[in-house]
């Protein structure tokens, strides 16, 4: 799966500002010791949230385990994610959703 796929997957489900996860998302990186700096934000036209975290140490194993814990912390039913590799940054596009077609959208 690319992250086009998953973008227009996301066009089927109602994700809408869901006031619950962007608490979450800001509660779990707040306990988390190997983060340097992070920010939570929502852009409502595209109707996804922008996680950013600065890890204090920078590698591919701690940047998977960090997102796997967030994915079990805010994830619903349904997910699915793409990971882009960067120079000095990875970056994922997740995809989560329940039955009723609520859903999440997050980069």
């Amino acid at each position: 799966m690319t992250k086009d796929v998953l973008l227009e997957l996301s066009k089927t489900l109602n994700t809408e500002c869901e006031k619950g996860i962007w608490i979450e998302a800001k509660f779990f990186m707040t306990w988390q010791e190997n983060i340097e700096d992070s920010s939570v934000m929502y852009n409502a036209e595209e109707g996804q949230y922008k996680i950013v975290i600065k890890l204090k140490e920078f590698s591919l194993q701690e940047a998977k385990t960090i997102f796997a814990s967030l994915v079990k912390f805010i994830e619903y039913k349904s997910t699915f994610y793409v990971r882009e590799d960067k120079e000095d940054s990875f970056e994922y596009y997740l995809l989560s959703s329940m039955d009723s077609k609520q859903g999440e959208s997050v980069k």
